[in-house]
C-alpha cells in the first residue's frame, strides 16, 4: 500500500476525465456498427442497494476509460492534481459540499481549507444518499477548521454546526443543535457542546 499510494513513485494518475473528438467518435461508431467493443465488468450488488438483505444480482457494465484502446493516436493531457476530486462515498460528498470547497467562476471546485479534513461517517446511518440527505437537512457542518470529523451513531445535524480539530461525535444519536461546536469528544461530554441525545 505504501508504494501503491506513493506520489513520488507514481507522480501521475488517471483523473477519470475523457475528451473525445466527436467526429472521430462518430466515424468509429459507424465503422463498428454502433459497438465500441469495450470489455465487460461484472459487479455484484443487491436488488435494492439501500438494503443489503435483498437478493444478490450482477450488474454488467463497461468502463468508458477502456475506450482509449479503440482510437488511434490517443494522448494524455497533463492537468493539475486539483482537477481530481472523486466522490465515491458519502464521506467524500460531505467534504465537497462543505465550506472546505467553493465553486469557482469556471465551475470547478477549489479548496478553501488549509488542510483537507478526513471524514468518517457511521456507515449504518450515512452510507446511502437518502439516509445522508435526511441527516443533513440544512447542509453539512463547517469542516474548514477540522482535520477530521468522525461520527458514530444516528445524528441529525442542525444549521451552523462547526467541527474543530479532530472532531468526534459518538453515542446512540440524536440532534446536533444549531451552532454546536464539535471537537475531540465523546458522548460522555457531548452535553457540554449542547448536543441533544
Amino acid at each position: 500500500m505504501e508504494y501503491f499510494t506513493s506520489e513520488t513513485r507514481h507522480p501521475f494518475f488517471h483523473t477519470n476525465n475523457l475528451w473525445f473528438d466527436l467526429e472521430q467518435l462518430h466515424k468509429l461508431l459507424i465503422e463498428r456498427k454502433g459497438i465500441l467493443g469495450l470489455p465487460l465488468i461484472r459487479n455484484q450488488k443487491t436488488v435494492d442497494p439501500a438494503d443489503p438483505s435483498t437478493p444478490a444480482v450482477y450488474q454488467i457494465e463497461t468502463a468508458i476509460g477502456a475506450a482509449v484502446e479503440a482510437f488511434e493516436g490517443v494522448r494524455p493531457i497533463l492537468v493539475d492534481r486539483s482537477r481530481f476530486l472523486p466522490v465515491k462515498t458519502t464521506n467524500d460528498l460531505l467534504l465537497v459540499r462543505s465550506d472546505a470547497y467553493r465553486l469557482t467562476e469556471s465551475a470547478t471546485l477549489e479548496t478553501t481549507a488549509a488542510q483537507q479534513a478526513t471524514i468518517d461517517l457511521d456507515p449504518r446511518y450515512y452510507r446511502n444518499i437518502a439516509d445522508f440527505e435526511a441527516r443533513f437537512p440544512v447542509g453539512p457542518p463547517s469542516v474548514a477548521a477540522a482535520s477530521s470529523l468522525t461520527v458514530r451513531g444516528d445524528w441529525t445535524f442542525g444549521p451552523d454546526v462547526v467541527a474543530l480539530g479532530d472532531a468526534v461525535l459518538d453515542g446512540a444519536g440524536g440532534t446536533v443543535p444549531q451552532g454546536a461546536r464539535l471537537q475531540a469528544s465523546s458522548q460522555a461530554d457531548a452535553e457540554q457542546t449542547g448536543v441533544e441525545a
